[in-house]
């Protein structure tokens, strides 16, 4: 039984109890014992109508393309809202939670919509090409989003675009997205800027191994964060960026499998590191780790409560 599945069967196991919903809801159009009939009782209660509201009104799509949450228990979109949401009004736990990256954090900046975390983050502009000249891009579908990004400013004065992709239960087959006419517009928009001379990127490896998942995805990531920066003006102005991969501990699978044939094979964190002028700014890190300094905070018992039940 893969990770997948165990989770699968925990939260079918504590369904009805946990969520007082029967299940059997739609997922594509098809229904599943594992996809709640009432989606919005998908987030936790004390942020489900603000996280909803603000998925609205910054026109952020839900995946897996809806107006509304998912009722998908599995949905890795609605564990990172479930897990961080909570930061976005809460100034002293965001700055702990950088803290937690990075000691010499000192202080933590609002984000786009004034908040210190934002969600399915993405530029101001298309640097990388993906919608064209004048269109808008689609928070969360259609172009290369950020799961969650909090900004802050190091004791050196340096202020910081922290992105973090939020995984679950994902699984990757190796299946090589450079290839076809998808593939050759893919290569049409990044292989310049993967072996650009200050890309962050220093390949050492076919770059068509950098069209693999999950790496395709944490390679469009990396891009969007220096080129972020770079256009500091027209974004954040934000200096330089961190780039955390939040993985469940047993999730071994998406931790260690590396489906691109020629990187190391020692797992997706080494792997990438392998692959960066400045390895230090990618990490691979477990829920429980990164919101480790809030876990025995009083103010928060019912939500590590409620992801310790329900995740963890």
């Amino acid at each position: 039984m893969n990770y997948r599945e165990s989770e699968r069967e925990k939260a079918l196991r504590i369904r009805d109890e946990f969520f007082k919903d029967p299940g059997n809801g739609e997922h594509l159009k098809v229904k599943y014992p594992f996809v709640l009939e009432q989606a919005e009782k998908n987030l936790w209660t004390k942020i489900r109508k603000e996280a909803i509201k603000y998925f609205a009104d910054n026109k952020i799509v839900w995946w897996p393309g809806s107006t509304e949450p998912s009722g998908h228990i599995l949905s890795s979109q609605v564990s990172c809202v479930n897990h961080l949401f909570f930061l976005r009004n809460d100034k002293d736990s965001a700055l702990k939670v950088l803290q937690n990256l990075n000691p010499y954090f000192v202080e933590v900046c609002p984000d786009f919509e004034n908040g210190y975390i934002g969600f399915e983050v993405v530029s101001k502009r298309s640097y990388l090409g993906e919608v064209a000249e004048g269109k808008e891009q689609t928070r969360g579908a259609n172009c290369t989003s950020v799961d969650a990004m909090m900004t802050g400013i190091l004791k050196n004065g340096k202020k910081i675009l922290v992105l973090i992709e939020w995984k679950y239960t994902e699984l990757y087959s190796k299946s090589d997205k450079s290839e076809g006419t998808s593939g050759a517009t893919r290569k049409n928009r990044y292989d310049a800027l993967i072996d650009d001379k200050d890309s962050p990127i220093k390949r050492t490896v076919s770059i068509d191994n950098f069209y693999y998942e999950p790496f395709y995805q944490i390679m469009r990531q990396t891009l969007l964060a220096w080129q972020m920066t770079k256009n500091k003006a027209n974004e954040l102005n934000a200096d330089d960026w961190l780039h955390i991969d939040v993985i469940p501990e047993n999730n071994l699978t998406l931790r260690y499998q590396v489906p691109a044939p020629v990187f190391i094979q020692t797992g997706i964190e080494e792997a990438w590191k392998s692959q960066l002028k400045e390895p230090e700014k990618y990490n691979v890190i477990t829920p429980q780790k990164l919101l480790k300094p809030l876990i025995f905070d009083n103010k928060y018992r019912s939500l590590i409560t409620y992801l310790n039940k329900r995740y963890w």
